[in-house]
């Protein structure tokens, strides 16, 4: 019989390789399969879920990354298939993939790999399913965005092949390493991906090599795979730039040693405009709103004066000291920095954020402003109207950028989503628990049927009047119940206005991605720490400086009185610049990599207990990372100083 080898480098990506498999063993294909995954010295858990949850899987679990290419050919070399897949972790296949392409290329002899339809999250067509070499020329189009603007062009957007139909089957030059099927002779013939390559290029080197062979790159639109980039890697981070224009820079002198010169020109701007782009898209999306609110309210506080000047002291030069200015300014940047430490420009957020920055930027501004030298201060009264009438602008300018953002005049964009599951009454009933369990912004409107059996909203076939009728913008598919292929084809004519998520087969973590350029999100019942969350990250940031401070301060009292005096004078400057932090995990606990990370602490939280068990520690920890606040924070430090 024939056989298919699977191979698949993971790399901290647990959830998504899980319902990778999943989707794996859901094939329907007329061949053996024998599924290899080269873990690449993961810590978020991934070896341990694969061994319990997928004893039948081969695993060579690395004890360090050794890259894309090298890890999968760790995995060709122990493959005995005829034909290998080479598959990237956060994929999810259709029932038909696998054997679509076997027929294809059992029809097709000449056939050297072959890819297939690639899909984001959200259902849109990823256009690197199909490419073509990089050249000097098709590099510097797409790097200018050129390529985007004559997307059917073979000569402007060459790099993806624009001039194809990306639905018509066509012989190609490039294909992805996230999904490429090919005869296991052929990769032996080319012996597999160049080790040369850490990641990125590789791919390009392997359809290089086949070609070279005489053999054919095949693009297979017929069937499809949904790539939801929410790799091993993140596309704005200097490493990924790093290793990008690195196996750029190899392909190029290994391919085109004639117009090296010109590569290198190219790759250089193509590094500075990247990361130029990438850091000035991040900076801009992350102060564009608080510079807003800062210049809005420094305006509101002028005109505030001027009222003021003018109605009680008929003066309407009153406030004209230069001095004033400065105190305008020193207040109102406090002001917006209170309300950014309490989680107001956070991407998720809530009005009660709104509520805490405004009562502690009350107290924190009236506190500063009270320590002014008198000739720094002007009217108790402005400065209580401008306090009162601040958190109104930064309403009001949250809901205009989030209609000129998101085309919504809500001020909470995630609050009012309307959520519906498609599957079994069983799989509702414990995928809301999930729901329920990660997201207080969302309203379960109900269940969308297979069969109608039991209560529901209406079956799948009536989809598109449910989802007008009722107003849900999200939709949870339960794999369990529904077919990969019918999911896709629902996603397909969903339209942008919908998101949506799929479930893994036990109905315990649900994944999904809003688009092509962001990672994909993932929830899990298990889940649900509070010290992920931007707000705790910085409030924990704050008291260790807070703190360390306050050690500098105190250190003479500490020298006679602390046990822990020596701990403390040696790593307080380290926890100062951030290097550590007070308090942290116990490093003892054998699961504690699938805890959110934090740097290396002083003392370990509960440190106090005396002898405790492993599962102590385990549910120490636990308990530390789900409950975080700042008086738990403030309280363990306490302890362990005095």
């Amino acid at each position: 019989m024939t056989k298919i080898s699977i191979v698949i480098v993971n790399y901290n990506v647990k959830y998504f390789v899980k319902q990778c498999l999943q989707s794996i063993f859901k094939s329907k294909v007329e061949a053996e399969l024998e599924i290899i995954i080269v873990d690449n010295n993961s810590y978020d858990g991934s070896v341990e879920m694969i061994k319990t949850d997928f004893p039948e899987v081969k695993l060579i679990a690395n004890n360090k990354n050794f890259g894309f290419g090298k890890a999968n050919n760790q995995g060709f070399e122990i493959a005995t298939g005829d034909y290998i897949l080479i598959l990237n972790p956060d994929t999810i296949i259709e029932e038909t993939t696998l054997q679509k392409c076997l027929d294809y290329c059992r029809k097709n002899q000449n056939v050297g790999a072959i890819g297939v339809k690639m899909l984001d999250g959200a259902g849109n067509y990823l256009p690197e399913s199909k490419r073509g070499f990089p050249t000097p020329l098709r590099s510097i189009f797409k790097l200018l965005g050129v390529s985007k603007l004559f997307k059917n062009s073979p000569f402007i957007n060459g790099y993806y092949l624009g001039n194809l139909d990306n639905n018509k089957t066509n012989e190609v030059e490039v294909l992805t390493g996230a999904f490429m099927f090919a005869p296991k002779a052929v990769i032996d013939d080319v012996n597999g991906f160049d080790e040369d390559y850490f990641m990125y290029g590789e791919d390009i080197e392997l359809c290089f090599q086949i070609r070279q062979k005489g053999k054919q790159i095949i693009y297979l639109p017929e069937t499809s795979i949904i790539h939801f980039k929410g790799e091993s890697t993140k596309k704005a981070s200097i490493n990924y730039l790093k290793n990008f224009y690195g196996a750029m820079s190899i392909y190029a002198q290994k391919r085109n040693k004639k117009n090296i010169w010109i590569w290198k020109a190219v790759l250089n701007l193509g590094i500075l405009l990247t990361a130029l782009v990438s850091v000035f898209k991040k900076l801009f999306l992350k102060v564009l709103l608080p510079i807003i609110d800062l210049f809005l309210i420094l305006g509101l506080g002028k005109l505030i004066q001027n009222l003021w000047a003018n109605v009680y002291y008929n003066d309407p030069s009153y406030y004209s000291h230069a001095n004033l200015g400065w105190t305008s300014v020193v207040i109102t940047t406090v002001l917006v920095g209170v309300y950014y430490l309490f989680g107001h420009y956070d991407k998720r957020y809530e009005f009660k954020q709104l509520l805490f920055g405004f009562v502690f930027s009350f107290l924190i501004v009236l506190s500063l402003y009270a320590v002014f030298p008198s000739e720094w201060r002007f009217s108790r009264i402005v400065l209580l109207t401008l306090l009162f009438l601040s958190p109104f602008i930064l309403y009001a300018t949250r809901r205009v950028f989030n209609y000129l953002r998101y085309k919504t005049w809500r001020f909470n964009v995630f609050k009012n989503r309307r959520m519906a599951i498609v599957g079994s009454q069983a799989s509702f009933d414990e995928i809301k628990n999930v729901v329920l369990h990660n997201s207080n912004e969302s309203k379960l409107v109900g269940r969308i049927s297979l069969d109608q059996v039991g209560q529901s909203l209406g079956s799948v076939k009536e989809i598109d009047n449910i989802l007008q009728s009722r107003f849900i913008n999200e939709l949870i598919f339960c794999t369990k119940d529904i077919d990969t292929e019918q999911i896709f084809k629902i996603m397909a004519s969903g339209g942008n206005e919908i998101n949506f998520k799929i479930a893994s087969d036990d109905n315990t973590s649900i994944l999904g991605s809003d688009s092509k350029d962001r990672v994909g999100d993932w929830y899990t019942l298990n889940i649900d720490f509070k010290i992920k969350k931007k707000i705790h990250k910085r409030t924990k940031r704050l008291i260790d400086i807070v703190f360390s401070l306050f050690v500098i301060i105190i250190s003479p009292i500490l020298l006679l009185i602390s046990k822990n005096r020596k701990t403390i004078i040696r790593n307080t400057i380290s926890v100062l610049i951030g290097q550590k932090t007070w308090i942290s995990y116990n490093k003892e606990d054998n699961y504690f990599s699938v805890l959110p990370p934090l740097k290396k602490g002083v003392f370990s939280f509960d440190s106090k207990r005396k002898t405790p068990s492993p599962d102590q520690i385990h549910q120490s920890n636990i308990y530390y990372a789900r409950n975080y606040n700042i008086w738990m924070e403030t309280e363990q430090i306490l302890k362990n100083i005095f």
